[in-house]
């Protein structure tokens, strides 16, 4: 496949030519050149709003040198693995999910609500109150999810406008519940919901929270490595994903296939939402996500869709939201100075994904190839 555009005044003409195949030493090597230029772009930007690049840099990789640090690196890691890693079920899919957000807060909901009828004295027992508010808030993320899947295959909705609608349906609705009928009527006046009590944490005795969640992300990752490589719905999500015509005509059942992928994507944002909620902060809040389920997408692209790169992208932004903390509380560094990075990160994403795919002539018209 070969697009063209001529510069007549330069006497020019760029062609853009679809790569056969990707190798997979020169694919990786194009994420990390336009990553390392990301941070470089970044820190000339501090250096010009008056910030010293090598001290913020520096900030970020300490997170790495300390015990402390490097838990709470993993604690802030673990929702944007959880909605990265359910992202690649719909990416590949080709199916272009913008909902973690609003999928990760409906799992934020549906735990808050069994914490609260079992406060009340309906439900189940404090035995049974983690399998509870996991079960509800995967169900919660998947069902949500749901939603623009059906939107697509009844009446071929575009699902990146609905996905990306549902997010502020879902923040608002947390927002009206937090602030309405289930603010902590002991809370001092403060928006948010009563506390998570501890038989709602996962917990494993003798290991602390960061490891534990750490141990829980990493066996996903691995099923889901697994799930891809050696099942029959990895090929069929795969095989969609390329050519839906032609996984019609070789017999996938496109719809059911589409169906399951995406509630498994909305499953495990719903589960980042339990963490957020039961582990990160304690309770309901409003603005309780800082932006996981859009952290995720950058770091689901970012590893291309591999599990095990999409897990150390995502230990990526784990550093940056803990180091970006750091840099708030001693150079006075706005938080908008993280969002930049990322930004720039997810843009040169884009861009390393267009040099990976397709490649760039430029002939001078009659005298042949320039570049």
């Amino acid at each position: 496949m070969q697009r063209r555009s001529t510069l007549n005044s330069l006497g020019l003409q760029v062609s853009f030519e679809r790569r056969a195949e990707i190798g997979t030493r020169f694919s990786i090597s194009v994420t990390l050149g336009m990553l390392i230029l990301a941070f470089l772009v970044s820190g000339l930007i501090f250096q010009l709003l008056g910030f010293s690049a090598p001290q913020i840099y520096r900030s970020f990789f300490t997170t790495l040198t300390s015990a402390i640090m490097l838990e709470e690196v993993f604690r802030r890691s673990t929702p944007i693995i959880l909605a990265a890693i359910g992202l690649c079920y719909s990416y590949r899919m080709g199916f272009w999910n913008i909902g973690a957000e609003g999928q990760l807060y409906l799992g934020m909901i549906a735990a808050t609500g069994v914490v609260i009828l079992q406060k009340a004295g309906i439900g189940l027992g404090e035995e049974l109150l983690l399998p509870a508010v996991a079960a509800a808030s995967m169900l919660a993320g998947g069902v949500w999810s749901l939603i623009p899947a059906l939107l697509r295959i009844k009446f071929g909705a575009n699902e990146i406008i609905t996905t990306l609608m549902l997010n502020y349906t879902a923040i608002l609705l947390a927002d009206y519940l937090i602030h309405g009928p289930w603010k902590d009527p002991a809370g001092y006046g403060f928006a948010q919901t009563v506390a998570f009590p501890a038989s709602s944490k996962f917990m494993i005795p003798g290991v602390s929270e960061a490891i534990t969640y750490l141990m829980i992300v990493g066996v996903i990752t691995a099923l889901t490595y697994l799930v891809f490589r050696f099942t029959v719905f990895g090929f069929e999500s795969r095989v969609l994903g390329l050519n839906i015509f032609a996984s019609r005509y070789a017999g996938v059942p496109t719809a059911s296939t589409l169906l399951r992928g995406v509630f498994i994507s909305g499953a495990l944002a719903g589960l980042a939402g339990l963490i957020v909620v039961s582990g990160l902060i304690g309770r309901m809040r409003p603005g309780a996500s800082p932006g996981y389920g859009y952290h995720a997408i950058i770091a689901s692209m970012l590893g291309g869709l591999y599990p095990p790169a999409v897990f150390m992208s995502s230990i990526l932004f784990g550093m940056l939201l803990t180091g970006g903390d750091l840099l708030q509380a001693g150079i006075q560094m706005p938080k908008s100075g993280v969002e930049i990075i990322m930004a720039l990160i997810f843009l040169a994403t884009i861009v390393a994904e267009f040099v990976k795919r397709y490649r760039i002539r430029v002939l001078r018209l009659g005298r042949g190839v320039v570049a």
